[in-house]
């Protein structure tokens, strides 16, 4: 895929004179007149801090965990109970050790205490929400101090990718609660210009619609592209399918989703650039991004503490794979303390190249519930059958989804359906593929669909199991 055209003179110096007033004049008085927000100042924290040594990290996290927990234990009723029903003690020195003795939290726990697990410290408090892409979801509380490490957090690992404070960025989106907030109308215009972000809609994505975003990159002419995996996987796809020419930005930064090999081979084509992969989620902000040095995604010791743990809540050793447990440090209207956030991943006992005292998460595997079972108890992942579509090349989208313990339903959206009525002999290879892998009575259903609608929070998943907790 070509880079677009070069950038005019008079469209560079205006892209310039917005990235310095932005930068020097716009944001610093957004953050402290309007936000009441000391934003900068935590970024400028954050960016100081991550080329401390780890062991330097891991003291200011340390002074971190004990004073949240010592508010939860003086202001939190849940807390208060666990605290004191199961006589726990804690101090400064011992303070990563005290914290294995408090119970995991989970989403069903939280909606059962609810009422419990917050206080009201000041009138900053708001509500948030999970998506519910895995379950039901959850109501949250949380506050200015939350906000302005979290709006820190985003500065900073944008500009990891690239995207200096100022730069005009575009958000390729899918929350409803974003759009309605930054793309919508008059105010949304003008935020957008003040801000440097362009909210692209990515719940709505027909041809038309493509169409336009195409224009409107080479238009801006980002120096980021921030969007969820699938949304940007499929206007690449829709790049290549029509020839177009497309601005190659300075990286593109994905999240919400898996980022497969073949899916950052095709994104890295089309768009001529490097991809960022960012780990977060609605409940506790960004977790993690790679540097330009690693693939591994680095974790902020100064904002979350990651803990990763078997199913029956044993530590597991770096390099081995478990479920995610995360203390947030910011949030002490509620606090979550060692949160089951619902993803499985690893930790990795590797030092990052790029020097940064800030450790490392070798991966995430994915939602808990992108693990299928089967009738034998095996625990598998659900990303094995996302390569037994090798003729992909005639298939838009698909989404394979576990629905009993012996039975999977596979939807899929086709550019061609005419051709894909001869591919009876493909259908019995993957059968074949999936009987082995979750036992030969396992009935596959294949759904073909126009569209493959995303969760309510923009999210897409690829594999999905029901039965999974």
């Amino acid at each position: 895929m070509l880079k677009n055209g070069g950038v005019s003179l008079l469209s560079y110096i205006n892209q310039k004179i917005g990235t310095y007033l932005r930068k020097n004049i716009i944001f610093p008085f957004y953050w402290k007149y309007f936000k009441h927000s000391d934003v900068l100042s935590c970024y400028k924290a954050l960016r100081n801090h991550q080329w401390n040594t780890l062991e330097e990290n891991k003291k200011i996290q340390r002074k971190k965990l004990y004073k949240l927990i010592k508010y939860a234990d003086q202001n939190i009723p849940y807390y208060q109970e666990i605290i004191k029903g199961q006589n726990l003690h804690f101090s400064e020195n011992t303070i990563f050790d005290d914290l294995k003795k408090f119970p995991i939290l989970t989403k069903e726990i939280i909606r059962n205490h609810f009422i419990e697990l917050y206080k009201f410290r000041d009138h900053s408090y708001y509500r948030n929400t999970t998506g519910g892409s895995t379950g039901e979801p959850a109501i949250f509380y949380q506050d200015k101090h939350y906000f302005k490490w979290a709006a820190a957090n985003k500065i900073l690992f944008n500009e990891w990718a690239g995207r200096k404070l100022g730069e005009p960025m575009v958000k390729l989106w899918g929350s409803l609660q974003d759009i309605l907030r930054g793309g919508q109308g008059i105010k949304g215009y003008l935020r957008q210009q003040l801000s440097g972000i362009t909210i692209l809609n990515s719940d709505r994505m027909t041809e038309r619609d493509m169409y336009k975003y195409v224009q409107r990159i080479n238009k801006i002419k980002p120096s980021l592209i921030l969007t969820f995996t699938n949304s940007i996987d499929r206007l690449a796809r829709f790049i290549q399918e029509h020839h177009l020419l497309i601005h190659s930005p300075r990286a593109i930064m994905t999240t919400a989703g898996v980022l497969y090999p073949e899916v950052r081979e095709r994104i890295e084509e089309v768009f001529r650039t490097t991809i960022f992969n960012r780990y977060g989620s609605q409940e506790v902000s960004d977790i993690a991004c790679n540097c330009e040095k690693s693939s591994g995604l680095h974790l902020v010791p100064e904002i979350h503490h990651v803990e990763i743990v078997d199913d029956e809540g044993r530590e597991v050793k770096p390099g081995n794979p478990g479920n995610i447990i995360l203390t947030l440090l910011t949030n002490y209207t509620m606090p979550l303390i060692r949160y089951k956030i619902g993803d499985r991943g690893i930790l990795s006992y590797k030092d990052c190249k790029c020097g940064r005292g800030l450790p490392l998460l070798e991966k995430v595997e994915g939602r808990i519930r992108s693990n299928f079972k089967n009738k034998f108890g095996d625990h598998i992942n659900g990303g094995v059958f996302i390569d037994l579509f090798y003729f992909r090349e005639n298939i838009k989208q698909f989404q394979i989804i576990q629905e009993t313990v012996d039975s999977i339903v596979i939807n899929l959206v086709l550019m061609d359906k005419v051709k894909f009525k001869n591919t009876d002999d493909k259908f019995k290879e993957i059968n074949q593929k999936i009987w082995k892998i979750m036992g030969h009575k396992t009935k596959v259903n294949y759904n073909i669909l126009d569209e493959i609608k995303p969760s309510p929070s923009g999210k897409f998943m690829y594999s999905f199991s029901k039965i999974m907790n």
